[in-house]
């Protein structure tokens, strides 16, 4: 799966940046937590896009500059009632940042 290995690839980005995780930090303080199915992003290499809900009929997603994220943890792989799959994460992104939300609505 291609987005297994551009969010282990993701990983690897931001553990070069300087987050001590060896120290107890109280992420929840100072990050927030965003969980969703990881895509790339079509013409920005910096910037995760976090779809929330993949089986909805109701589209959101999140776009993440890839240094505001602190810790990306992988939660597996969920599944549709007709047998469609989803890989998910956990992604912390420190507060303050900027950072993007798109939602589908019906034009009236």
């Amino acid at each position: 799966m291609e987005e297994i290995q551009y969010v282990r690839n993701l990983i690897e980005i931001t553990d070069s940046y300087a987050i001590d995780r060896f120290r107890d930090i109280n992420f929840e303080m100072s990050f927030a937590a965003f969980e969703g199915i990881p895509k790339k992003h079509p013409s920005d290499t910096k910037v995760l896009v976090l779809f929330t809900s993949p089986f909805s009929t109701e589209r959101t997603f999140y776009e993440f500059p890839v240094d505001s994220i602190g810790r990306i943890e992988e939660l597996g792989t969920i599944t549709s009632s007709n047998g469609v799959s989803a890989y998910t994460i956990r992604v912390w992104v420190k507060k303050g940042m900027h950072a993007l939300r798109a939602t589908s609505f019906i034009i009236e």
